[in-house]
C-alpha cells in the first residue's frame, strides 16, 4: 500500500492533487442558488450553503446617473466575472427617480434594471443602492443625489471650503439641510421628505422584486447625523441613531416589504462610523431578512472599522457587507484591508479610484486598470460557497497559500448537508500561473486540475474540512 493510499486509508479524507498524480472525478460547477437569505451572520444561499461575496461599487453621479451611460455593458460583466466578482453595489439617485414630488422616471429606472440584467446574466448578484453624498449640489455636494425639491437649509450659506468633509462639518447649509430631513420636513407637495423617501423606495423595489441574482436593498448611502456629529464620532449617539436614524430606515424598509417580502434589506449607520466610530445601529424593524451594510475607510493601524460593524451585526443576528472600502490604488492598504476582511470572514465590495467621478475626470466601469489591476489584492482567492460552517481563510499573497476551514454541518441547523452540494474556491490563474497543488482533508476533489473554481465534495461521514492550495 502506497503512503498516499494508507494517508487516505487512514484519514478517509487525503488529497494531493497534481499533474500526473491522482484523478478526481470532474464535474461541473453547482451555481449559487439565485435566491439568497441569511443565517445569523452568514450570507446563505436557497440550499442552506454560505455564500462569500467579493464586489465593486457602480455608483455613477452625474447625469444620466446611470453605468450604461459611463459604458459600463456585457464585456464590463464578463471581465468582472472572470476575476471572481460576484456581485455588485448599483446605485441610483433619488434624484432621478423622482424629479419632482410624487413623479416618478421609470425610464431612468429600466436603464438601473438592464444593467442589473447585464450583472445576472454574468451570475453576478446586484446590491440596489440608493446613493448620495452630502445630500446635494446647493449645500456644498459634488452631485445632486437626493433632489432640490427635498433639501431644505433655510437660506443658509454652503460654506466656503469645497469638498466632502468640509461639505459635511463645516457648512451650516448642509447641517440644517439634514436636520430638516431627519425631522421630515414637508415637500412642496405638504408630505414629509421621509414618506416620500419610502414611497420611492417601495417604487424602484416594486421594478426589482421578480429579479434573479438581485442581493437586495441597500438603502441609504453614508448618512449624516448633523450637527450632533461630534457626539456620533465619539460614543456612535446611540440615542439619535435609535429615535431618529432608524425611523428613517424603517419606513423604507416597511415600504420595501409592501411590494417585495423576498429580497434582503441592508440598513446603513451613519458614515461617522466609516472612521471607526462605535456602531450603534439595531435592525430598524428586526426584519428577519436583514442586513447591515457598513464601510471601512479607517486609516493607518486602526482596526475597528470592520470590528464595530460585526459586532453589531453579531448583536442583531444579522448579516454584515463591507460595501466600501479602499478609493485608492495602493496596493499595500488595500492588501491589509483585504486581508483583514479574509480574518473576518466577511463579504465586501470595493470602492474603485475611478468611482470618484469629479469635473474633468469621466468616470470608467471598474475593469482592467481601473479594478487596481487582475493580479493586485482584489482579484484573490477565496471560498465563494460553502457546504458547511466556515471556521477561518487566510490568503498569503507572497507564496499564494490559501487556507480554508470548515465544519459539515449546516448554519442553521448543525446537522449534515444531504445530497451533493459543493463548495466552490475561486483561485485566480494570475496566482498560480503554472497551476496549484491542493492537500485537503475531509473532502474529495471533483474539479478538474487547475480549475480557477475548486470544488469540494465532503467525504461521507467527516465533521470538518481542512484545505490548503499551494503554488506549482
Amino acid at each position: 500500500m502506497t503512503r498516499i493510499a494508507r494517508m487516505m486509508r487512514r484519514l478517509g479524507v487525503a488529497v494531493l492533487l497534481a499533474a500526473g498524480c491522482l484523478q478526481a472525478p470532474v464535474a461541473t460547477a453547482t451555481p449559487m442558488n439565485r435566491e439568497l437569505g441569511h443565517v445569523g451572520r452568514w450570507i446563505t444561499d436557497a440550499d442552506g450553503r454560505v455564500v462569500t461575496l467579493h464586489g465593486v461599487n457602480l455608483v455613477y453621479k452625474y447625469p444620466p446617473f446611470h453605468p450604461a451611460a459611463g459604458g459600463f455593458g456585457d464585456r464590463d460583466a464578463a471581465f468582472l466575472a472572470a476575476h471572481g466578482i460576484n456581485a455588485v453595489r448599483l446605485g441610483f439617485a433619488w434624484s432621478a427617480v423622482e424629479p419632482r414630488p410624487g413623479v416618478y422616471d421609470d425610464r431612468y429606472i429600466a436603464q438601473i434594471e438592464d444593467t442589473q440584467q447585464v450583472l445576472a446574466r454574468h451570475g453576478i448578484y446586484s446590491l440596489v443602492d440608493s446613493h448620495q453624498d452630502a445630500f446635494n449640489k446647493s449645500v456644498g455636494a459634488s452631485w445632486d443625489g437626493f433632489p432640490d425639491w427635498a433639501t431644505f437649509s433655510d437660506g443658509l450659506p454652503p460654506g466656503p471650503i469645497q469638498g466632502l468633509f468640509a461639505a459635511y462639518t463645516l457648512s451650516p447649509a448642509q447641517n440644517r439641510t439634514w436636520a430638516n430631513f431627519w425631522h421630515d420636513h414637508p415637500a412642496p407637495d405638504g408630505v414629509g421628505v421621509q414618506e416620500h423617501y419610502a414611497a420611492m423606495w417601495s417604487h424602484v423595489a416594486q421594478r426589482f422584486s421578480g429579479e434573479r441574482y438581485v442581493l437586495g436593498y441597500d438603502l441609504i448611502n453614508e448618512p449624516w447625523p448633523g450637527i450632533t456629529q461630534p457626539t456620533c464620532l465619539l460614543d456612535g449617539c446611540p440615542d439619535f441613531t435609535r429615535d431618529t436614524l432608524a425611523v428613517l430606515e424603517a419606513k423604507a424598509m416597511t415600504a420595501i416589504r409592501q411590494v417585495d417580502p423576498r429580497h434582503l434589506l441592508f440598513y446603513e449607520p451613519f458614515v461617522t462610523t466609516d472612521f471607526g466610530s462605535p456602531v450603534r445601529m439595531p435592525n430598524p424593524t428586526g426584519d428577519p431578512r436583514a442586513g447591515m451594510s457598513f464601510h471601512d475607510y479607517c486609516l493607518g493601524p486602526i482596526r475597528t472599522c470592520p470590528g464595530n460593524g460585526f459586532d453589531s451585526t453579531r448583536a442583531a443576528d444579522t448579516a454584515g457587507i463591507v460595501t466600501e472600502f479602499g478609493a485608492t490604488q495602493d496596493t499595500a492598504t488595500l492588501e491589509r484591508v483585504t486581508g483583514s476582511m479574509d480574518d473576518a470572514m466577511a463579504s465586501w465590495m470595493l470602492w474603485s479610484s475611478t468611482q470618484n467621478q469629479l469635473p474633468g475626470h469621466s468616470q470608467q466601469p471598474p475593469t482592467g486598470p481601473d479594478l487596481v489591476s487582475p493580479t493586485g489584492p482584489i482579484v484573490r482567492p477565496y471560498p465563494q460557497v460553502v457546504a458547511g460552517t466556515p471556521q477561518g481563510w487566510h490568503f498569503d499573497p507572497g507564496t499564494a497559500t490559501f487556507d480554508l476551514r470548515y465544519t459539515t454541518a449546516r448554519p442553521d441547523s448543525g446537522r449534515p448537508f444531504a445530497g451533493d452540494l459543493r463548495t466552490q474556491v475561486y483561485l485566480p490563474a494570475a496566482d498560480y500561473p503554472n497551476g496549484y497543488r491542493v492537500d485537503v482533508h475531509g473532502a474529495d476533489v471533483v474539479s478538474a486540475p487547475n480549475a480557477e473554481l475548486l470544488q469540494l465534495r465532503t467525504t461521507p461521514g467527516q465533521s470538518a474540512v481542512q484545505l490548503t492550495v499551494t503554488r506549482r
